[in-house]
């Protein structure tokens, strides 16, 4: 849960630095995230593509975000979140455990939640980076889970390239995201478990 966790933060960390086009004028790296902010909460639905390095391991996934609804896929992990109820599927041991987050785990999880607290809770440097790439070091105001978060952008573009996160134990998480595209917002469906598409799984209902 806790490499999950780190996963989907991660990720919905890079998905949040969207801006619409780069600025006439090199903006700061707190105003790019301020137009990453407001671009975010303009697009209905997308879906992001990534690969993640932790703990010496590697895994792919996919992401789909619609408000404040998402289900994210991996080998390992599947979990669905409608707005209210979060399921996590394993296949490893066959299990869905069901439950309702609290406003500070979603705050983990969910990429509006992520904007803000990255807006907020972090002081923002532009980094020294090769041609046709941007980097913006976060560091975090307060001790908290992070020590630090790099982002890299396409400096033409400012799409979210790659993510290097160091947690506060000196865990280092790579993700490199390697398509993020707009997408006709899904049915409610879609972001709940549906029992019959695992027949024979034991649910554990944590609510």
């Amino acid at each position: 849960m806790k490499q999950l966790k780190i996963i989907i933060l991660c990720l919905c960390a890079s998905i949040g630095i969207f801006a619409t086009s780069a600025a006439k004028t090199h903006p700061s790296a707190a105003e790019t995230m301020r137009m990453a902010a407001g671009k975010i909460k303009k697009m209905a639905s997308f879906e992001a593509s990534f690969k993640v390095n932790a703990y010496g391991k590697s895994t792919v996934g996919q992401i789909t975000v619609s408000g404040n609804k998402f289900k994210l896929t991996t080998p390992q992990l599947s979990t669905w979140f409608d707005g209210k109820v979060q399921w996590t599927y394993s296949p490893a041991t066959l299990e869905v455990s069901i439950s309702e987050p609290t406003p500070d785990e979603l705050a983990q999880i969910n990429p509006f939640e992520i904007i803000s607290s990255l807006q907020n809770g972090y002081t923002f440097r532009r980094m020294q980076s090769s041609d046709g790439i941007e980097k913006i070091e976060l560091t975090p105001k307060h001790k908290g889970e992070y020590a630090k978060i790099i982002i890299s952008l396409d400096s033409t573009t400012l799409l979210p390239e790659e993510v290097i996160s160091t947690a506060s134990d000196n865990t280092v998480t790579k993700v490199t995201i390697s398509s993020v595209k707009a997408v006709k917002s899904p049915s409610i469906s879609t972001f709940r478990f549906n029992p019959r598409l695992y027949p024979g799984v034991e649910i554990i209902d944590l609510r």
